[in-house]
């Protein structure tokens, strides 16, 4: 996640999609593109998640078992 301060104080926060030395393009929250052009900008930084990091806690074989589960539910839908 990352949080873009424009000059007039307004903030934004989203998923970064694309940077460049001219634009900002984030994902926000409600899953717009926006696209930030970089004079507009007073603060631009990434934000500490606060999901728990897993790092050094889970074997390579529960990261791929993690992994595998994950990439299985790509495209369904629960109701």
């Amino acid at each position: 996640m990352f949080r873009a301060v424009l000059k007039d104080g307004s903030i934004i926060t989203g998923r970064l999609l694309n940077l460049d030395q001219f634009t900002v393009q984030l994902f926000d929250s409600k899953e717009r593109l926006l696209t930030l052009q970089r004079p507009d900008l007073r603060e631009f930084s990434a934000i500490k998640s606060s999901m728990p990091s897993y790092r050094d806690k889970l074997t390579a074989q529960e990261l791929s078992d993690l992994l595998a589960y994950l990439v299985s539910l790509k495209g369904q839908v629960k109701q």
